[in-house]
């Protein structure tokens, strides 16, 4: 099962490695700071032209993507550093073994399962053989809804569990529309290449599996498939539709879910999974499940077959043999993402064991490389930016008197998370075997399906993590009102306890200044301090929001990442309220922090004042190289911008910023005062 679209806010970390962060305090002797390495600042771009190039020049004429990676940026060079300590525990675990279920073993036997190549190729396709048995078998329709249910397959509907946003502390079961193999419906949809490109690439994909399986009618059925595929992007919701929370959260009983949605099983895959005697379910972008519904009952039973069985192949394609690898990275790493090879076998093995025991992983990691101290500094920023918020929501001029009461009460009530959960889940009963990957990824899978039923019963669960303690990550909860920061993001160039202030007030505290953001972005405000879907604004105060929203989303819509491929304003909106937000009242935080800590005024280092230095750290922070196919996956498919937007597009509606650099009219990033964007 896919899962479903998550009340949740995430920063995806498209940043680089900013430079070498290894300063001392600021009360140390300038001779000892070490801040930031100017090797990559252009002599000859200006930062009033072009910022994100003035910072980055040198770096991006020659940074390169990594082996088998299609992109590279702050979060690929922190996710390669911590993977080497990865690869260390789980060579401990390996020699070390332990008692059944304990971390070790379970790191040890998954890696073995997943490493012995000899046995993977011996096997074939006999781990998937009785799950494609019972699909060509089936007859039913009700049968192949059950199937869908499977917590693994990727059906045309979705079903799990999330959190109430009518009822805060509890959760409710959810369905939601899933089938499309390529990143977004655009890929689908789109007339121009490389998107005709794509669809003919996975044509040939889904056929080449149905013959590599010794499954009839391969073109046949792959025709099939891709009709069906392309019948599901048709009726889903873009990105920017389903950005609308209150349209979302569509709420109905079974019974008027059946009447809505007719057409399929739905006691079937309710049912199967697990969610049946539930009296309220969550119907996520509801028409397109009312839709897809009468697609099921119009589509003959083989052409549903075909497709269940091609999803089966092309999920578990990456745990069979050499073969079966080979050809999910042709289509998914080198045609969609336009990645030429794939990373060495070793490194593969050690990302999946990493993906499927992150937190059996991330106990061992925070033991070894993670400290309270860095715990203490990261609240102590938090403390910061939220006490610079609350100091610049007071003073809204656009802002009336009980939304504004309500946004202080809110952001008073934000939680805070920092390196790794105070309880951590047990899946010690969980068998994972030295030569069952398939069976252990299964069992893991069905594990954390039926744990996320518990919590129907359970309610809230405050000490889960969203994140393995070594996901280079953060995020920001709605629902629960929760910004996050896992350990494996506290590393440089995000975050080092030895920088200069400002280095890390332009890194980690600009990206928590973007988490709380989230609280007040066009999706966030629609919840309160308590994860309750209310509409907490005046009608004044919401207009006054949406003016200045507007505004923002008419400068990205500008941009042009590639030629004829423009951002959507709408689609990044949240994210781009976080940017912009973040970084201004970061930089009002570390000016409060000069102010407290610093005696008021901060040490110009390598002829670079501390303002300065604050806004070159962002600037690096989301420096990267990617391929194009990789470009324009994300701008259709993802929720942020471009690394390039998230400096350009940010910082020329920050007016410190104008002040540090000395920007005036004419430079290319001028924006003059009335038509820069300010919201917090």
């Amino acid at each position: 099962m896919r899962s479903l679209l998550v009340c949740a806010s995430t920063i995806a970390l498209l940043a680089l490695p900013g430079p070498a962060l290894v300063a001392q305090s600021a009360t140390a002797p300038q001779s000892e700071v070490r801040s930031l390495d100017a090797a990559s600042l252009s002599a000859t771009i200006r930062p009033g032209d072009d910022f994100y190039r003035h910072v980055n020049e040198g770096w991006l004429k020659t940074a390169r993507p990594p082996e088998g990676v299609p992109f590279i940026d702050a979060s690929v060079e922190v996710y390669l550093a911590t993977e080497q300590r990865v690869a260390a525990i789980i060579a401990a675990s390996r020699e070390a073994g332990g008692a059944p279920g304990s971390p070790g073993q379970m790191i040890g036997d998954f890696h073995r399962s997943h490493a012995d190549m000899e046995r993977r190729n011996a096997l074939g396709l006999t781990p998937i053989a009785s799950t494609l048995a019972i699909i060509g078998g089936t007859t039913d329709r009700a049968d192949l809804a059950r199937i869908m249910a499977y917590p693994w397959m990727d059906g045309i509907v979705a079903g799990g569990v999330l959190s109430d946003v009518d009822n805060p502390g509890r959760y409710v079961a959810a369905v939601g529309v899933a089938g499309l193999t390529m990143p977004s419906r655009d890929y689908y949809l789109a007339e121009q290449e490389p998107y005709a490109g794509h669809r003919k690439a996975l044509l040939a994909y889904i056929a080449d599996s149905f013959r590599r399986a010794g499954i009839d009618r391969p073109d046949a059925r792959a025709e099939r498939v891709m009709a069906l595929e392309t019948a599901i992007a048709q009726r889903q919701w873009s990105l920017a539709q389903t950005r609308d929370v209150v349209r979302m959260n569509s709420v109905m009983s079974p019974d008027q879910l059946k009447a809505f949605a007719p057409g399929f099983a739905w006691d079937a895959f309710l049912a199967e999974q697990g969610i049946a005697g539930q009296p309220r379910i969550k119907v996520l972008t509801d028409t397109a499940i009312r839709d897809v519904a009468q697609l099921f009952a119009a589509t003959p039973v083989e052409d549903w077959q075909s497709f269940l069985m091609f999803k089966t192949l092309d999920y578990w394609a990456k745990s069979l043999s050499a073969p079966w690898v080979e050809a999910h990275f042709a289509f998914h790493g080198k045609q969609l993402q336009g990645t030429p090879a794939r990373r060495p076998a070793a490194f593969e093995s050690i990302a999946a064991v990493n993906a499927a025991l992150g937190e059996e992983i991330g106990q061992l990691y925070v033991a070894r490389h993670f400290g309270a101290a860095d715990r203490a500094m990261v609240e102590d920023m938090v403390g910061y930016l939220r006490n610079t918020y609350a100091e610049r929501i007071a003073k809204l001029d656009w802002m009336d008197a009980p939304t504004r009461a309500e946004a202080l009460r809110k952001l008073e009530r934000i939680t805070t998370q920092v390196g790794f959960p105070t309880r951590w889940h047990d899946r010690s009963g969980v068998l994972i075997a030295p030569d069952d990957l398939v069976g252990n990824l299964s069992r893991l899978q069905r594990w954390s399906h039926d744990d996320s039923l518990k919590k129907l019963e359970e309610g809230a669960r405050p000490w889960e993590f969203p994140y393995a303690p070594q996901e280079i990550n953060a995020g920001y909860s709605p629902s629960s009102n929760t910004i996050s920061f896992p350990a494996g993001i506290l590393q440089p160039p995000f975050f080092d306890p030895k920088a200069d202030p400002a280095v890390n007030f332009g890194a980690i505290a600009a990206v928590i200044g973007h988490e709380i953001g989230h609280a007040f972005d066009d999706q966030g405000s629609r919840q309160d301090g308590d994860g309750r879907l209310r509409n907490w604004w005046t009608d004044a105060s919401r207009a006054e929001f949406e003016k200045r929203t507007a505004g923002l989303i008419e400068q990205y819509d500008g941009y042009e990442p590639l030629p004829g491929l423009k951002l959507n304003g709408r689609q990044n909106l949240g994210e781009n309220i976080g940017d912009l937000g973040g970084l201004a009242v970061a930089h009002a935080a570390y000016r409060r922090y000069v102010a407290d800590k610093m005696g008021g005024k901060a040490p110009m280092i390598g002829g670079l004042t501390g303002d300065q230095r604050f806004f070159l750290s962002w600037g690096r922070l989301w420096r990267n190289v990617m391929v194009e196919a990789e470009t324009r996956r994300r701008v259709v498919s993802d929720v942020h911008s471009p690394g390039e937007f998230r400096v350009n597009g940010v910082v020329r509606n920050v007016d410190a910023w104008y002040e540090a650099f000395g920007i005036k009219p004419g430079d290319r990033l001028y924006l003059p005062p009335e038509k820069r964007v300010r919201i917090w």
